[in-house]
């Protein structure tokens, strides 16, 4: 019995009876059901449907958003083609300011009733029932809702968000993406077409000094005028809780959403930098405003007083590219003008000074008076500085460090303070304190649940003895050990090793007679069931040595939770006059239980572990912050590579007197993810960004073969016995084998696959040249590598026998799959395509007759249900033969799926770090037979396909495995230049 829909309101419910849903989550019941159900459990897991009882609800956006294959196995009504007509009354400037609507299928209106995203055309009995395009419902939605408005309320602002939300829809109909776009819908608004409407995608930041050194902050807004804003912000709403908000700026219209307004108001909120503060603010921008809501990288904005506007850079831009990308036309001035400006020896040395403090912090642009000087290229500024040493000479000015003395002898004062070492001495001191780190008691393995391997005992001394040194010296001390990076391989076992030295430590502290401090292991949401089974088998307790174990997250953040709302929004009133939090409001912005006025009732607890994630962290910063946790654990820490986002900068203001960080892959696409780790462990080993940058990250970029891979083991020497990296093959010798069968299974693509692929080629040519069409060709090309069917997704995909359509699955089903059938052993298929993972299960389903279950990357990580680890289990627990289909990015944070032993990467990732994440969730500890690693290829008659430059490309880019770099990502220039498209 195929499930039913039930209207309501703006919703759409889709259930059955109890015992056909039992059916259905067993795998099994009427094909179309089958079809029904993996289409909702799919928008489920992505997060865009709601479970309720035997069945799932859709919001109506949902609903119409749902491409034309999914819809119909819905049995859901068709796409609305008819027309709309409007009828404009009046004019946005007075409150009888209305829009009508009718729809028409032919040459006549009919009446129209919407129920969510339905609309029932005609009077019944003999009404039709079609479904609203996205375009479609937001026109519907908007019209409705300021017809629904009293006079009095039709102001200025609604009626302009009127028109802006219906020039919104016209762009969203022509959207690129195929389940948003309408090529039906058509709207003629008469004269308010006269407007034009622009929906900024980031808030951005515009910053102009000022005379006193300062800096005045602004909001940014892409594509609108900045001067023209500055007396139009009255607009927006004042109310907090405001959907969004639309400016008006002569015959322009600014539609914000909710999360773009919260951003304007994130940057108003602090419209001043003190001077005192501003190299910090050049620095990091981030530090100052919420990178959730301000874009404070990539839409950073000068204004200089006195020069006129410059012209809007991207920050991080602007710190690379130097004058071959800001010219004079920009208003920045040339390096040579430092040869013309010190007029005495003190006003040298201020000038070289604020050169060098420049470098330090990473700046390529230096304010000097009123000019904006360009500073990137370090040799013209030295050439300068001298020339300008030079003619002071010459006019008799004396440029001896004396003179230069006497005058700042004679001068006004100026404030000093202690100089720390330089970040060398620094570096040599904390390898020497790691070093000599001794192991104080030897670790209790025979009270362990299971026996570690020997790279396993290696690691936990290492935490260990790295632990109990950070015990020494003052909290303040930058020569104290801080932390450290567990950067192992992928399945040496990170959180058993990780769980055992912090057992250790939590003996330690009481053989000592001191007060356990609680511990925090921070990760993501899809590893606190793994955790948790972990400590479990570890120390063969629930709890193991620590006292309690706290999962803040879910029930278990209610309950200690003691307000709504986010720690990071604070009202002016709470700053003092630096722009700082005051010290006495930080308890009134706390909304967790934590300090010891909560009792027993506190969250941190002595030696409590308190499991949580990485989003808990950047909300309840505050709250978190104000603990003093013994050690803090980041598993899976490539969720803090970049230092700018709130997230690590959450991380980084952790107290802590040890701080863990764990990942497999160090670097998932620049060094600065590297800095950036090591920097939130142990701040000052690699020096500043801007240090780390010209030593570091410059070089690699541009050397290659052994230069590379010298640079590598350099970097990792540098960092010493800070960080720990090991590869599986060098210390799991009892590993199975792992065969890589690259290029083994390829096959030509059958006669109506390479029309396809050709057809997308021939389009491209056509249109070359235009906006976007690269990128839309490369999706298309990788549609139709993929599967033919893709592309035109009506055409008979429903049939299993469509598999033989495409070279790519024929290969995997017919040769690959059949096999490891005939072994009666297990695979995962990794698939990024949401499309392709439904189609795939139920073709598998129906040709094997056995359970095919689909893992994708919102999969439910926790709770009740089908999470992605029962999910897992289940797969495993199943005899003989067994398929389960995976996103790759599902299975890339710490799930272990040895069960099965072969891994079809049947639609390739462009960064090879997360195809290797993929492929480790089999080749791990644990796993007892040999595994098989498969990358089926569709081949073209004619040419290089796109699946062979693909794996050309991703085998450039592997690294030496002893270098500190892991593989970097295929960019879409290179797989274009590959394909000839660029």
């Amino acid at each position: 019995m195929p499930l039913f829909t039930v209207e309501h309101g703006d919703a759409t419910r889709f259930t059955t009876a109890a015992e056909t849903f039992a059916e259905l989550l067993a795998g099994r019941g009427q094909r179309s059901a089958q079809e029904q159900f993996l289409v909702l459990e799919s928008l489920a897991d992505d997060g865009r449907a709601r479970a309720v009882d035997h069945g799932f609800e859709l919001t109506a956006d949902e609903v119409a958003r749902l491409p034309r294959d999914e819809a119909g196995l819905l049995r859901l009504p068709p796409r609305f083609t008819g027309t709309f007509d409007v009828t404009v009354r009046s004019v946005t400037s007075r409150p009888d300011f209305t829009v009508g609507l009718a729809l028409r299928t032919d040459r006549y209106e009919e009446p129209f009733r919407r129920d969510g995203a339905t609309v029932l055309l005609g009077t019944a009995p003999y009404a039709r029932a079609y479904r609203l395009s996205p375009a479609a419902l937001r026109t519907v939605r908007a019209i409705q809702a300021h017809q629904s408005l009293d006079p009095r309320a039709r102001t200025e602002a609604r009626n302009a968000r009127l028109v802006a939300e219906l020039q919104a829809a016209q762009r969203m109909a022509a959207s690129h993406d195929p389940d948003i776009r309408d090529e039906t819908f058509a709207l003629d608004l008469g004269h308010l077409d006269e407007f034009t409407t622009s929906t900024p995608s980031k808030v951005g930041l515009r910053v102009e000094p000022q005379a006193d050194g300062s800096l005045v902050v602004a909001p940014h807004l892409e594509g609108v005028e900045p001067r023209a804003l500055d007396t139009r912000w009255h607009q927006l709403p004042s109310d907090t809780g405001a959907d969004g908000g639309v400016l008006r700026v002569d015959k322009q219209l600014v539609l914000l959403d909710r999360d773009q307004l919260e951003g304007v108001r994130e940057v108003q909120r602090r419209p001043r930098i003190p001077k005192e503060q501003v190299p910090t603010f050049y620095e990091a921008p981030g530090t100052f405003f919420d990178p959730d809501l301000v874009d404070v990288e990539l839409t950073f904005m000068w204004l200089v007083a006195g020069l006129g506007r410059l012209a809007p850079v991207s920050y991080a831009e602007a710190a690379k590219s130097g004058t071959e990308w800001i010219n004079p036309d920009h208003g920045v001035t040339a390096p040579e003008v430092l040869a013309e400006r010190p007029q005495t020896t003190g006003e040298q040395r201020e000038i070289e000074q604020s050169v060098e403090d420049a470098r330090q912090r990473g700046d390529d642009l230096l304010t000097l008076g009123q000019d904006v000087v360009d500073i990137s290229d370090h040799t013209r500024v030295d050439e300068a500085l001298a020339a300008s040493r030079c003619r002071l000479a010459a006019l008799g000015v004396d440029t001896s460090p004396e003179a230069a003395t006497e005058e700042r002898d004679s001068g006004p004062k100026v404030r000093v303070g202690w100089v720390l070492d330089d970040a060398t001495s620094l570096a040599d001191r904390l390898r020497t304190v790691a070093e000599s780190a001794p192991l104080r008691r030897p670790v209790d393995y025979a009270a362990l649940g299971r026996r570690p391997f020997p790279h396993q005992v290696e690691g936990v001394e290492w935490m260990t003895r790295l632990m109990q040194a950070s015990l020494e010296g003052a909290d303040d001390d930058p020569g104290r050990v801080r932390g450290g990076l567990l950067a192992d391989d992928m399945g040496l076992g990170k959180t058993f090793m990780t769980l055992v030295a912090l057992g250790e430590t939590v003996r330690a502290a009481g053989d000592a007679g001191n007060a356990v401090r609680p511990t925090l292991a921070v990760m993501p949401v899809a590893l606190l069931e793994n955790w948790l089974d972990e400590i479990g088998d570890t120390f063969g307790s629930p709890h193991g040595p620590f006292d309690d174990v706290v999962v803040l997250h879910g029930d278990g953040l209610r309950h200690y939770r003691t307000g709504r709302g986010r720690e990071s929004a604070v009202n002016e009133e709470h700053l003092d006059g630096a722009g700082m939090v005051r010290d006495d409001v930080l308890a009134d912005l706390m909304l967790l239980r934590v300090g010891a006025a909560w009792g027993e009732a506190r969250l941190d607890r002595p030696g409590t572990l308190v499991l949580t994630t990485y989003e808990t962290v950047a909300r309840y910063q505050v709250s978190l912050s104000q603990v003093d946790w013994g050690v803090v654990v980041f598993d899976e820490a490539q969720n803090l590579k970049n230092p700018d986002i709130l997230r690590t900068r959450a991380a980084k203001a952790l107290r802590a007197r040890f701080k863990l960080l764990a990942t497999g892959t160090p670097v998932e696409n620049s060094l600065k993810d590297f800095w950036s780790l090591l920097d939130t462990a142990q701040p000052g080993l690699l020096g500043s960004w801007a240090q780390f940058r010209e030593e570091w990250e410059t070089p690699m970029s541009t050397a290659s073969g052994e230069a590379h891979g010298e640079l590598g083991r350099s970097l990792r020497a540098a960092v010493g016995p800070y960080m720990l990296r090991r590869v599986k093959e060098d210390h799991l010798t009892e590993l199975p084998p792992k065969h890589v069968h690259s290029g083994r299974h390829g096959r030509l693509m059958p006669p109506e696959q390479v029309a396809a692929y050709d057809d997308v080629i021939a389009r491209y040519r056509a249109k070359a040249g235009t906006k976007g069409a690269m990128l839309g060709t490369l999706q298309r090309l990788a549609q139709a590598s993929l599967h033919p069917g893709l592309l035109t997704p009506d055409d008979g995909m429903d049939d299993p026998f469509a598999i033989r359509r495409s070279a790519r699955t024929d290969v995997t089903v017919r040769e690959i799959l059949d096999q490891i059938r005939s072994s009666s052993e297990k695979a995962i298929v990794f698939c990024s395509s949401k499309a392709m993972q439904r189609t795939l299960a139920l073709w598998l389903r129906e040709l094997y007759g056995v359970p095919i279950d689909v893992v994708n990357g919102d999969t439910p990580a926790t709770g009740r249900g089908d999470t992605r680890l029962r999910k897992i289990r289940a797969f495993e627990a199943r005899d003989g033969f067994g398929v389960i289909v995976m996103s790759p990015l599902a299975v890339g944070v710490g799930l272990t799926v040895v069960g099965a032993n072969h891994a079809i990467h049947l639609e390739r990732h462009w960064n090879p770090a997360k195809e290797a994440q993929a492929t480790d969730r089999v080749y791990r500890i644990g796993q007892t037979r040999p595994v098989h690693v498969y990358h089926p290829m569709a081949l073209h008659p004619d040419v290089d396909s796109f699946d062979v430059n693909l794996d050309r490309l991703l085998r450039s880019k592997l690294a030496l495995k002893d270098a500190v770099v892991v593989p970097e990502s295929v960019t879409e220039d290179e797989i274009a230049r590959a394909m000839g498209l660029g």
